[in-house]
């Protein structure tokens, strides 16, 4: 693990595969606390799981890092505002988002 991002929380939503788990685990891997957001949605069409985040923060955590998982819609303006209540509230800081949902 690195350290360019040592000490400094983000949010990376989208975080459940793809691009979005690689920028997580990159930021996690260089040392951030990770808000792990996916809303938990298969390409099938299933509903809402928050088992999809919670995977990618057991990698994290398995690789020593610190991570949380928020699993809501990013949509509304309800599920943004939880992804940052969740940082400041395990973290005390959000310093960075970013957005790869969509």
């Amino acid at each position: 693990m690195g350290n360019f991002l040592a000490g400094k929380v983000v949010a990376v939503t989208g975080a459940g595969r793809g691009i979005g788990r690689a920028v997580a685990l990159a930021a996690a891997g260089e040392g951030a606390r990770v808000v792990v957001n996916d809303y938990g949605v298969s390409v099938e069409g299933s509903e809402p799981t928050s088992e999809i985040a919670r995977s990618v923060v057991k990698e994290i955590e398995a690789a020593g890092g610190s991570a949380v998982a928020v699993a809501d819609d990013i949509s509304t303006m309800a599920g943004g505002q939880r992804i940052v209540d969740t940082a400041l509230a395990e973290y005390g800081r959000l310093d960075g988002v970013v957005c790869v949902a969509g």
